[in-house]
């Protein structure tokens, strides 16, 4: 423990210097080697081979050793892109525990390669393969992107080696003869949960937090190119898509659905509908969706563990996931989004145009529907556009929606930002501001407002920012966490490998915010260590965070009339009314094992004030593959408090087991048994839960059988059947 005080108090200066910059960075410009087809890569290879086997390791920034090198090879023509790779991986044992294409990404040891074709971001993609062959692909457009590419691996003694093939109909290419594309290639090894990257620079995403490879990387990569397609074929309209689906569904909860608040309620089933793509230039397509599916059977929302606050969840669903950044492009680091689509239910109709030109990035999108518990028609636009120079140096953006609803009235919220960076010397800064207006707002105007300034370097970052909002800023189809608040935030990050440990880290955030009436409505501060050793164990986050939050009296009446019928912290205009400032304090112990592993383990203990009670958490969870066709799943969570007045306790217990089976290359099933008891208000969700989910793709189509869902609180006796056919187009495209 000694040992571990001293090295915080020298954290800026114990970490290691880093290495001399790669041989590889932005800087790099890399020729391009043409192949006329597929017959002669064997004689082709070696001329399209990349400099640079020995990578770096994100986490430690120091160079991979000898025997963890990898080759690859680089080729093109004018249908697709071939990569080659030869994986060194002498000492340390292959991972190849998956079987089934887009399951389990992360957990078996991979090669990948990222690309950008677009040159400055807007359009971003990777592709990685096992030691299996399974693949994985991802996009930065699109969180269904799953077009036909191939690939193929073969494991050696102490090496493996893969292959891929890559349609250039996959990538969004513009409509130039002549082309260069950033590119890095990327690998994980499992048994150590180390990950390198051929290309570097010391303000590259290492991973410790959030997904890995990261899309916002492109601006470190090297050049490729020039690529020169001579007949013009990689540069012409990609292939319209057309998705239609067919869904019938039994039991006796046939219609109970997932609403946007969590809970599940009657709702009129949808037997057919239709998703189409259609190109209207290279990088630009129509979008438009009729009786779009809400049944949610792609992917199930996990709202399991009660909170306080709301939850931020990814966009999945086929008409809003298609060209979701170019929408929601706010680049001014707030945590307001004037338009969040999971918050939308369901809805009738919708069109959309996305895409790219130039430096830009372009969206807007209409979409009407009825929601049939409370009878509201809803009847909204929301539109967004970026300009950004290839290093973001310099950008600006804007967003907004118009939206119409029936029975909550209109609202219109506009935001713009500009922004830059200076690469040299790391200095960042933004600012941004949002106008809102309309009959859904209690005085009819309102406003949000953010600035900061930051300095990002490979060992630190220091930002400084100002934020202010408004009382009443509330866009209806947005997001944010709070309003009525005006004031400083700032944080700092340290980090970086240091002696004796992978990764050393040191995270402190703070921030103070008044309401209109002159009273602190929030205040923060918090300190995170982030420990990596070098056997597998890590914390991520251990320290306190120390909150307070005022709330105010609701009343019942319009202008502070009628009886007190609740409380609330989002804000108390116009009254501010019995004002009470409770803490939300504490302290968090999390310990991770193997994490990036095929065998991770976590666990997290935390405790401290909250509002009216103390409170006590904790969560272990943890999974490993059973042979070479099933993983378990496993998970325990438990939250107990005391009321501090009463004395009253309440808990709420839970315990999962999942058990998945990769069947076969296209197809898996997972099963899942969930059990919550506890008492007292905290205990909302107490009941036993068992749900199953079967996919298979086909060559233009998915299939899916799924009973139940992870989550509702108790069984849901329903069994639906989907199937979605595709015309022409691929997934994501």
């Amino acid at each position: 423990m000694l040992r571990l005080l001293r090295a915080l108090l020298v954290l800026p200066f114990a970490l290691l210097p880093l290495s001399a910059r790669a041989a590889i960075d932005a800087n790099t410009h890399l020729p391009a080697v043409p192949v006329q087809g597929a017959t002669a890569l064997a004689t082709t290879w070696a001329k399209g081979e990349l400099p640079g086997s020995r990578f770096t390791d994100i986490v430690t920034r120091a160079r991979a050793a000898a025997g963890l090198a990898v080759k690859t090879s680089l080729l093109y023509n004018d249908r697709n892109l071939y990569v080659r790779f030869q994986v060194e991986q002498h000492g340390l044992p292959i991972t190849a525990t998956q079987r089934t294409d887009d399951v389990g990404f992360g957990t078996d040891d991979f090669v990948g390669i990222g690309i950008d074709p677009s040159g400055d971001g807007s359009r971003v993609y990777f592709f990685e393969v096992t030691p299996a062959g399974v693949r994985y692909q991802q996009a930065s457009e699109n969180a269904r992107y799953r077009p036909h590419w191939q690939a193929s691996a073969r494991i050696g003694k102490g090496s493996w080696s893969a292959r891929m093939r890559i349609p250039l109909s996959a990538l969004g290419l513009s409509a130039n003869k002549q082309q260069s594309w950033r590119i890095d290639i990327v690998r994980s090894i499992a048994a150590t949960s180390r990950r390198f990257t051929w290309a570097y620079n010391g303000l590259m995403n290492d991973g410790q937090f959030g997904p890995w490879p990261d899309f916002t990387d492109a601006r470190f990569w090297p050049t490729w190119g020039p690529l020169h397609f001579a007949h013009r074929r990689a540069a012409r309209l990609p292939k319209p898509r057309i998705s239609l689906y067919a869904l019938e569904s039994a039991g006796s909860d046939r219609n109970q659905f997932e609403q946007t608040d969590g809970s599940f309620a009657p709702q009129g089933v949808r037997t057919a509908g239709i998703d189409v793509s259609i190109p209207i230039a290279p990088t630009m397509h129509f979008v438009g969706t009729l009786a779009p599916d809400f049944s949610n059977v792609e992917v199930d929302q996990q709202t399991i563990a009660p909170q306080e606050f709301r939850r931020n969840l990814n966009e999945y669903r086929p008409f809003f996931a298609q060209g979701a950044s170019f929408i929601n492009n706010d680049a001014g680091g707030s945590n307001i989004e004037t338009f969040y689509s999971p918050g939308i239910g369901a809805f009738d109709r919708g069109a959309k145009v996305e895409g790219t030109y130039g430096l830009q990035q372009l969206g807007v999108l209409s979409f009407r529907g009825y929601n049939q518990l409370t009878g509201d028609t809803i009847d909204d636009t929301a539109f967004g556009i970026k300009h950004a120079l290839p290093d973001r140096s310099f950008l600006w953006w804007a967003n907004g929606v118009l939206a119409h609803h029936s029975i909550a009235g209109s609202d219109a919220t506009v935001q713009l930002g500009t922004g830059g960076r200076n690469p040299r010397t790391g200095f960042v800064w933004a600012v941004d501001h949002s106008f809102e207006r309309g009959t859904w707002l209690p005085n009819g105007i309102a406003h949000a407002s953010n600035a900061f300034v930051d300095v990002h370097r490979p060992n630190y970052e220091v930002n400084l920012g100002y934020q202010d909002i408004s009382p009443t800023y509330d866009p209806i189809d947005g997001f944010l966490n709070d309003a009525d608040v005006r004031g400083l935030n700032a944080f700092t990050f340290l980090s970086g490998p240091t002696k004796g440990l992978r990764h050393l880290g040191l995270f402190l955030n703070a921030d103070r915010y008044l309401d209109a009436s002159g009273a602190v409505h929030q205040a923060d501060f918090g300190l995170g260590l982030n420990v990596t050793t070098k056997f597998g164990l890590s914390v991520n986050g251990l320290g306190p965070n120390i909150s307070e939050l005022r709330s105010y009296d609701v009343f019942a009446g319009p202008g502070c009339s009628g009886p007190i019928i609740g409380t609330t912290g989002f804000g108390g205009f116009p009254c501010y009314a019995g004002g009470d400032t409770q803490q939300y304090n504490a302290m968090v112990l999390p310990v991770g094992y193997l994490d990036g592993s095929s065998t991770p383990t976590d666990g997290t203990l935390s405790w401290g004030t909250f509002g009216s009670a103390y409170l006590h958490q904790y969560s272990l969870v943890t999974s490993r593959p059973l042979g070479r066709l099933f993983t378990l799943s496993l998970e325990y969570d438990g939250t107990f408090e005391r009321d501090l007045l009463m004395g009253t306790p309440n808990s709420q217990w839970l315990r999962r087991v999942t058990v998945g089976a990769n069947l076969t290359r296209r197809s898996n099933l997972t099963a899942s048994l969930r059990s919550i008891n506890g008492y007292g208000g905290f205990a909302t969700q107490v009941g036993t839960n068992i749900a199953f989910a079967y996919h298979r793709t086909f060559p233009h189509g998915d299939l899916y059988l799924n009973y139940g869902t992870p989550a509702a609180g108790t069984t849901l006796h329903r069994f639906i059947v989907k199937y979605v056919f595709r015309v022409s187009g691929e997934a994501g495209s």
